[in-house]
């Protein structure tokens, strides 16, 4: 569904941890995406009871270009919700989502910038602050 991979990269921790999920941002492998290419995005998280495996990850694009899109340009959905993947229950660990450029690009005429708004939910219900990425550049073909 839209080009989503969600990676789940685990490390066990001691530290004192919130029940509350935090996250954020480590890394990115581009802010400009040129056709053929995917984001990645590298998401650190903690939580003190470790059950983030099998929660929740939402994402929203928002596009920041301020021309409006025409009927004939792409206009795809805006909303991500996707189950995590299972996973040992541990405190600490990386979430990469990772995003095709067809699913990226929304106008055929122009590059487009972008923002994605990230949060997740553990399996006890308990949701992470929410996030905003850096703009990121989708290159026109």
């Amino acid at each position: 569904m839209a080009g989503l991979v969600l990676v789940v990269l685990i490390a066990c921790n001691k530290d004192k941890f919130q029940t509350k999920p935090q996250i954020t941002i480590k890394e990115y492998n581009s802010k400009e995406i040129s056709p053929g290419g995917d984001l990645e995005v590298r998401l650190n998280y903690t939580d003190k009871e470790g059950d983030v495996g099998q929660g929740s990850f939402f994402g929203a694009r928002l596009r920041q270009n301020a021309r409006l899109l025409t009927p004939t340009d792409n206009d795809q959905l805006d909303t991500l919700r996707y189950s995590l993947p299972e996973m040992p229950d541990i405190d600490k660990g990386v979430i990469v989502m990772k995003l095709d450029y067809n699913f990226l690009k929304e106008s055929l005429t122009e590059n487009d910038t972008i923002v994605f708004r990230i949060a997740i939910k553990d399996r006890g219900g308990n949701a992470s602050d929410t996030l905003t990425t850096d703009k990121l550049i989708i290159k026109k073909n």
